[in-house]
């Protein structure tokens, strides 16, 4: 197993500021070689010191590994005062190596670490899920309602998560275009331990509903558009506000979801709208 003695390379552009980045890893070799790995990216440097001339710093990188083959004494100075703006960590780290592939995994994993750690990956935002809209959708999916990869909204299934107007960010939990355009909205009030984030939601939801009609284009409406309302909670004090309002958009109709009678009219409507034999069961409630 050989072992070679790594030092940090940071560059530091004001002397009297402490601030610097780390550019690479310096390896010392037992036979006397030298190795520079510089990041693959400088970007950062540019953003600590915009005037950095980013090919004349790569220049000195290299020369840095020269220098210290032709004179081992320079270490000693790099350490402790630096040269034009590069410094080298004061205390060694190592890499222990078998050959050449694990030499440069070692270093990889060395830079990856210390000098150009990957940012942790950006996540979406997600929609809030209530459980009612879950329910919906597992019962659309299970009748094969559902629209898979790559069918869209002409393709006669029901579209999760439909974007009315992608580019003023209005939409309705489910559509489905036969003859008509059909809109779905979904509320759930049963658990509301933030009454005023569930009122709002009722809110934003209803407004979405009753801009389908002007934010539908004309070769999508057919024979008109129908909007639904679906409520869990509905007696809740909440949920009676969130059926009063429903009421004003909703021209299809508003089902409460803890009536069977409600929720059986309403999949009926769907059964004929996807041309379907009426259904077998209702919604768990």
């Amino acid at each position: 197993m050989t072992r070679a003695i790594t030092h940090l390379i940071e560059y530091r552009p004001y002397r009297m500021r402490n601030e610097c980045c780390a550019l690479g890893l310096l390896a010392l070799l037992p036979d006397g070689e030298c190795r520079v790995h510089i990041a693959s990216s400088l970007r950062k440097v540019r953003a600590m010191h915009p005037a950095t001339d980013i090919g004349k710093l790569r220049d000195d990188l290299e020369q840095l590994a020269s220098d210290l083959r032709r004179d081992p004494q320079l270490l000693e100075l790099y350490r402790t005062g630096g040269v034009g703006g590069l410094n080298l960590s004061a205390e060694p780290g190592y890499i222990d190596f078998a050959n050449a592939d694990e030499y440069e995994r070692a270093v990889r994993w060395a830079l990856g670490y210390m000098v150009e750690p990957t940012a942790p990956t950006a996540q979406r935002e997600r929609a809030p899920v209530s459980r009612l809209f879950v329910e919906v959708k597992t019962y659309f999916a299970n009748l094969g309602w559902l629209a898979g990869m790559g069918q869209g909204i002409r393709d006669h299934r029901i579209i999760q998560r439909y974007a009315i107007s992608a580019d003023e960010g209005i939409g309705v939990d489910f559509a489905l275009l036969n003859t008509s355009m059909h809109y779905m909205q979904t509320v759930d009030l049963r658990t509301a331990s933030n009454p005023t984030q569930k009122r709002h939601e009722a809110q934003s939801k209803w407004f979405a509903l009753g801009m389908a009609d002007a934010l539908t284009p004309g070769n999508l409406s057919g024979n008109g558009v129908q909007r639904y309302a679906v409520i869990a909670g509905a007696e809740t004090d909440e949920g009676k506000k969130a059926v009063k309002a429903a009421h004003r958009v909703a021209n299809g109709g508003v089902f409460v979801h803890e009536s069977a009678n409600d929720m059986d009219e309403l999949m009926a409507i769907y059964a004929r709208a996807m041309q379907q034999d009426p259904l077998p069961a209702s919604l768990p409630t």
